[in-house]
């Protein structure tokens, strides 16, 4: 017999009086009880709102789930202290979403208004893979 034969047949052997041990064991439930705590309460989930804000070539913006079209800066600004203000600086989170197309400085001009209001922020740029 060759020694990997002779391995197998040591674990077979070794499987059934593992499996035979397991079968005429005497298991018992246990009656452990596991400790609850009682100083911390739940607390409510944080919740916290996404605002997108999109930028078209011409430098207008989209917001309201890209529905409504704001053209200056100055009134983004007042859009979004009023959200921050409804709902809490620390919830709301700014998506920056900018069209391949639109030059850099108005996606930076919409970063560094969120950093003023103190905002977490994050920055997409659609691509254009067509070659245009």
């Amino acid at each position: 017999m060759t020694n990997s034969g002779f391995i197998m047949r040591f674990v077979d052997v070794v499987l059934i009086m593992l499996f035979g041990f397991i079968t005429i064991s005497n298991l018992q439930d246990s009656e452990v009880t596991l400790p609850e705590s009682a100083e911390t309460e739940l607390q409510p989930m944080d919740t916290e709102e996404v605002e997108f804000i999109g930028i078209l070539p011409d430098g207008t913006f989209l917001i309201d789930d890209e529905k409504t079209l704001i053209s200056s800066l100055d009134a983004l600004r007042g859009y979004l202290s009023q959200r921050s203000g409804a709902v809490g600086v620390a919830a709301l989170k700014v998506r920056i979403r900018s069209s391949w197309d639109a030059p850099v400085h108005y996606a930076l001009d919409v970063a560094a208004l969120c950093d003023e209001l103190g905002l977490q922020k994050s920055i997409e740029v659609e691509l254009n893979f067509n070659g245009v």
